[in-house]
């Protein structure tokens, strides 16, 4: 298809690359759009998309758009499909979907997270385009944009040197703890079931007050993306957020599920859970009983997942916190998709694909609850 004027895609929120290039992680392109020949039978098939080998990448919004269809099927497995106007652009093969259908997007919002590689098709009015064709496209209208000097280009912030942290030797795990809870530690903060500590907000804002007196902000032209203009010179000010927000996350591990980094001995989590519910500006009134109530709530955690060819799923539940976990249970699509699509409560699912659990679950509570009130006297 040739590109015409009418193909110039429109977004007030600016423009944004599908993902961020890591440095020193390049992301190559694994299957390139049209027909492919098998090098071992021989065979011949049409890739509708692109692959890229990105494995569990953060997936971005590329311009302003609508969240117009969400789902899975054997080709694609858990997909996405975003319209910018007369652009579907559809992102396949994911982990995680962090949007709604029918939710509008902004250029640079995260939308998805990859799964072990990323599948991505793009139509225009309907008639199907080269992926490649629209991406460069897309990367013209950016730098086009910030040769003109406007405001409008979105693109991930990018430093021009590496952030370290305190927690840089936990890294591989805090990613595949944040694959696991990060969904629900950003719905319990929405929903006010979690609560930033006092002095995690204080701490941000002290940052942010040095960084002003360093003029640390306003170092390159601000954006929607990158607001304060940061720099390389940032980078200092940007580990100790980096510091703090990942401690806020840990924090919330080990307030609400009782999960700690496998590195943490026994003191340390004892100290953490404390600062936790201290931060936290809970009293326990039990704190004073010689009882055990750690069973008064017991943390259950659950996913589903599909085989490689998106053909068949599973559920897997984690009860207090057990690293094994249940036994999967098989499910059918539908069932997966309304998990995906949040129309069904945690302890609904549980209920139904893990009652034997649940059961257990239950007793447990009515349990602590009786050896509660017989200690009070109740």
């Amino acid at each position: 298809m040739k590109y015409t004027e009418e193909m110039i895609l429109q977004s007030p929120s600016g423009y944004c690359m599908p993902f961020e290039e890591e440095k020193n992680k390049e992301v190559t392109l694994s299957k390139g759009y049209g027909e492919l020949k098998d090098t071992v039978t021989g065979e011949t098939s049409f890739n509708h998309g692109i692959d890229f080998n990105a494995s569990h990448r953060p997936l971005a919004a590329v311009a302003s758009g609508v969240v117009s269809s969400i789902g899975t099927d054997k080709e694609r497995g858990v997909y996405v499909v975003i319209r910018y106007g007369k652009y579907e652009v559809t992102y396949a093969h994911l982990a995680n979907i962090f949007i709604r259908f029918g939710q509008k997007v902004k250029a640079g919002q995260t939308v998805a997270i990859s799964g072990n590689d990323l599948h991505m098709e793009v139509a225009f009015d309907g008639e199907e385009l080269n992926p490649i064709e629209f991406l460069t496209m897309l990367y013209g209208n950016i730098q086009a944009l910030r040769k003109a000097g406007h405001e409008a280009t979105h693109e991930f912030i990018q430093f021009d040197g590496e952030m370290k942290t305190r927690y840089d030797r936990d890294k591989e795990e805090i990613e595949e703890l944040m694959i696991r809870f990060l969904p629900v530690y950003m719905e319990d903060l929405f929903r006010g079931a979690y609560t930033v500590p006092e002095y995690t907000e204080q701490s941000l804002r002290n940052v942010f007050a040095v960084g002003a007196t360093k003029n640390y902000f306003f170092e390159k032209m601000p954006s929607m993306a990158n607001p304060l203009g940061i720099g390389s010179r940032a980078l200092p000010l940007a580990s100790k957020v980096q510091n703090l927000l990942i401690a806020d996350f840990l924090n919330y591990l080990a307030l609400r599920h009782n999960v700690y980094l496998s590195t943490m001995g026994e003191e340390v989590k004892k100290k953490l859970q404390s600062e936790a519910i201290a931060s936290s500006g809970i009293i326990d009134p039990l704190e004073e009983l010689e009882i055990d109530v750690q069973s008064f709530d017991i943390p259950r955690v659950v996913s589903v997942y599909p085989d490689r060819a998106g053909v068949r799923w599973w559920t897997k539940a984690w009860f207090n916190n057990r690293e094994e976990g249940e036994l999967s249970v098989e499910i059918d699509r539908n069932n997966a998709i309304r998990f995906i699509q949040d129309r069904i409560e945690k302890d609904e699912w549980l209920e139904e694909f893990f009652p034997k659990q649940m059961e257990i679950y239950h007793n447990a509570i009515e349990q602590t609850k009786e050896q509660l009130l017989n200690q009070l006297n109740y």
